[in-house]
């Protein structure tokens, strides 16, 4: 699509309107912007304009179009959303509120919760699956912390752990196997 220029580019703004904005403007991005509209209102060429502001045509082209289909605001940038979350807020406070309790109450063999094993509980109880980062991220939101437990805790249940492990498929086979030095979940302190 061709841009316009000159008078016809952005009609119903004047040269010295864009200026003016340009003077006030603090925001680098914006202010670059602003620049390829003052420069394409004073009738130059795209390449000209790509010269002076460093941008490639490419995107120099973009810029003014934008500024057509949204007129002097097409300086800023728009919010970009993200991708939705994957938990609702009600799974999310089911999360908060299992994860306050041990793995124990939930049928695992474990004493304490770690990452994986929430990563493990999550994908198998609530049907959805994230990368183990992600899963840290969720549990810091949700007011947990990680803490360095001992190697091997001194409540552990020997014989419920044999119990289950007859019966378990092989990703919690190797959660049980995992070094047991990582990090556990804790309710964050209050500050």
């Amino acid at each position: 699509m061709y841009v316009t220029k000159g008078n016809s580019f952005l009609s119903g703004v004047s040269l010295t309107q864009i200026e003016k904005k340009y003077g006030e403007e603090n925001n680098a991005k914006a202010k670059i912007r602003l620049q390829c509209a003052v420069l394409r209102k004073k009738g130059k060429n795209i390449p000209f304009i790509s010269s002076v502001t460093g941008k490639r045509e490419s995107t120099v082209s973009d810029i003014l179009r934008r500024f057509e289909k949204r007129g002097i605001n097409g300086c800023y940038a728009i919010k970009q959303k993200g991708q939705p979350k994957k938990l609702s807020p009600a799974e999310r406070i089911k999360l908060k509120r299992i994860l306050g309790r041990s793995p124990q109450e939930q049928g695992l063999p474990f004493v304490v919760w770690t990452i994986k094993l929430a990563k493990y509980f999550i994908k198998h109880q609530l049907k959805t699956e994230y990368v183990t980062m992600q899963v840290h991220r969720i549990i810091k939101e949700l007011g947990l912390s990680l803490q360095k437990p001992r190697p091997e805790h001194i409540k552990t249940n020997k014989k419920l752990q044999a119990e289950f492990k007859k019966n378990f498929d092989e990703e919690l086979r190797s959660l049980c196997e995992q070094d047991m030095r990582s990090p556990i979940l804790m309710k964050a302190s209050s500050h």
